[in-house]
């Protein structure tokens, strides 16, 4: 039968469905916000390392099949791209891929599953981009919660309107009601705002000439745009990164400090409550426990113990610095150099390689010492010779400087960066550095390593210094690092919000369950089967892999003690969802210590989450598909066919 047919098929034949199920089962643990960390060994050179989070563990495995190469590739090109959802990803990659081999089972066509899975995403899509959050609603229910008299009150001798409206820029929907689960309020409404308010404050002036209604009004409005304009000032994203911390709340701190500093650092002396993550660097540093872990304003960098040396002479004046984009080396050539083929010059025949290196050194410290640079900022490797010699003559060389650190560099300073050091010349060489030794860490840790802080004069560049005892844990922190500075990122960029803590997922197992029981008429059921005659099975199922995510989140955080417990926790939710409005949005919360917490996931991290996994597992359908299409099925058995 053909494999496009409706007749039953040999699940045998779709090993790369099935492969993808079991390596995305490995990376169960890391769903939810207690991520256990997993050893991962070498039989062979028993080297052993340390992952907590899903893109680790696909770097660290030998992934020989296609499908955990192209499992690793998608992973790898989100987590560089939105830097968080990588568990997400992989999870929902099993679980769809699961659906899929169930739908083959009951004989429903590849064309019918596609279209299916594609429509019951769209839907779960739709019903969270229509009921997301956004960040002004969430910043002001906080501080209403927990600063109620925040500037949230005119005072009625000004003969303005005392009657604030609270919902700038937030559409009137279901989320404007109270809402309460398990006894605990997590909703507060422009209603009842207006209820709690005295009769003295809700006096509008109608009478005077000066005040009528719609003047009134607008008036009104401005005055709640300025009040909560100069509120929104003050509250410096603490809400916000509170709400998308998703229990790293050590990390959360680093990044809200960063965030601080960079507001009083901002372009032309201008503060902003905006987090730049452009303008942030890691610094891990092995040895010290993670309470020396803090962050510096500047360019913050491990160097040798001699370089403290050149420190000395520089006795906090302001510095020259050069850039250098590429090695700092003879032999180095930059990536658009072709040198012709079959050609000798006449000065490699005459000269040997040592020579050569040599008068290149002493050409290259020649032109630093010329242009007086005293830092030299590398992206490559230097030179040995040419470091030793720096080194003697007080120039400080850093290697292996990020581009983009060149070019702030370079944007502060007003440096060029250059590809030879042949090509420095005076306006080239910026200037308004300082370079110093951060003395907390000095005689501590490693010996050998020293901390030295490079700042620009201007610069809203800050590091994050990043401290462990242990070693291999150092990686898992410094992503933590990253995964909470851009979260908080994302949240500004889109600026709404979904929640987290599975209510999200809840929502979308509703609105499928909502769409496949909805009532239909005569004529929209032939329409239906026309067709998608399967959709309402592949939307079920499609349901019951959203309620696997949720439970297996539950069983992570510690809600529930195992999944059976967690699939009748679910359906109670859904039963009480349904009797709620339709636009009624689960709220995602979590306890700590005895605190109730709310939590939001960032919309476009999710989403993008949703429509990796879902084209990774149609890319390895149709790919199983065409590799089984070409069998000779009156033979009746697989033979040589060979999968990827």
């Amino acid at each position: 039968m053909s494999i496009l047919g409706t007749g039953a098929l040999n699940q045998g034949r779709h090993t790369g469905l099935q492969q993808l199920e079991a390596i995305a089962a490995a990376a169960n643990a890391f769903l939810g916000p207690n991520k256990r960390y997993k050893f991962i060994q070498d039989e062979a050179s028993e080297e052993a390392a340390l992952v907590c989070s899903c893109y680790r563990l696909l770097e660290q495995l030998e992934l020989s099949s296609s499908v955990g190469q192209l499992l690793h590739e998608t992973t790898r090109t989100h987590q560089e791209t939105l830097h968080s959802g990588t568990g997400t990803l992989v999870f929902l990659a099993g679980v769809w891929s699961r659906v899929v081999l169930e739908c083959l089972h009951k004989g429903i066509s590849i064309p019918h599953i596609i279209a299916g899975m594609s429509k019951g995403l769209d839907l779960c899509v739709e019903a969270c981009r229509c009921n997301a959050v956004t960040v002004e609603e969430l910043v002001s229910k906080t501080a209403l919660l927990k600063h109620p008299s925040c500037g949230y009150h005119v005072s009625a001798a000004d003969g303005l309107s005392t009657e604030l409206l609270l919902d700038i820029g937030v559409k009137q929907s279901s989320q404007d009601t109270i809402r309460a689960r398990n006894g605990v309020t997590n909703g507060v409404t422009i209603r009842a705002i207006k209820e709690n308010l005295s009769l003295k404050h809700r006096i509008k002036l109608k009478h005077s000439r000066h005040f009528n209604s719609s003047s009134t009004e607008a008036e009104g409005t401005r005055s709640v745009e300025t009040s909560y304009q100069k509120y929104s000032k003050t509250f410096e994203l603490v809400q916000l990164a509170e709400a998308v911390s998703h229990g790293c709340e050590a990390s959360m701190r680093l990044v809200m400090e960063a965030s601080r500093i960079q507001s009083r650092y901002g372009p032309g002396g201008q503060r902003c409550s905006v987090l730049d993550v452009d303008r942030l660097v890691t610094c891990p540093l092995p040895g010290l426990s993670e309470e020396h872990s803090r962050v510096v304003h500047g360019y913050v960098v491990k160097s040798c113990v001699e370089q403290v040396s050149v420190i000395k002479h520089f006795k906090e004046r302001m510095l020259k610095i050069g850039l250098v984009n590429g090695d700092l080396t003879e032999a180095y050539r930059h990536i658009g150099f072709n040198r012709p083929k079959k050609t000798t010059y006449f000065s490699e025949c005459i000269s040997t390689g040592d020579s050569r290196e040599e008068e290149w050194t002493d050409l290259a410290l020649g032109i630093l010492l010329n242009l007086s640079v005293d830092v030299l900022l590398v992206s490559g490797m230097v030179s040995t010779q040419l470091k030793n010699h720096c080194l003697r003559h007080n120039v400080l060389v850093i290697e292996h400087v990020k581009v983009t650190i060149l070019n702030h560099f370079a944007t502060t300073t007003g440096a060029v960066p250059i590809a030879y050091v042949t090509q420095l010349s005076t306006r080239c060489v910026g200037a308004g550095v300082h370079v110093n030794v951060l003395e907390d860490y000095c005689g501590t840790g490693k010996a050998e390593l020293t901390l030295l802080n490079i700042v620009a004069s201007g610069t809203s560049l800050v590091t994050a210094v990043i401290a462990s005892s242990v070693h291999a844990q150092l990686q898992s922190l410094e992503d933590q690092f990253w995964s909470c500075a851009y979260r908080l990122h994302h949240a500004l960029g889109d600026g709404k919000l979904l929640p987290g803590a599975g209510g999200t997922e809840l929502l979308c197992t509703h609105q499928l369950y909502k769409y496949v029981d909805r009532p239909t008429t005569g004529r929209e059921t032939d329409a239906a089967r026309a067709t998608g005659p399967h959709e309402q099975v592949i939307l079920r199922m499609m349901a019951e892999g959203w309620m696997d995510y949720i439970s297996t989140l539950m069983v992570n955080a510690g809600q529930v003690k195992g999944k059976a417990l967690a699939w009748t926790c679910i359906v109670q939710h859904l039963k009480d969802f349904k009797s709620k409005s339709p636009l009624g949005w689960p709220d995602g919360m979590v306890e700590r210590q005895g605190e109730v917490l709310e939590v939001y996931d960032n919309m476009t991290v999710k989403f993008e989450a949703w429509r990796r996994a879902l084209d990774l597992v149609f890319l390895i359908l149709q790919t199983d598909t065409e590799i089984i299409t070409g069998m000779n099925e009156s033979e009746g058995q697989c033979g040589d066919v060979r999968f990827l």
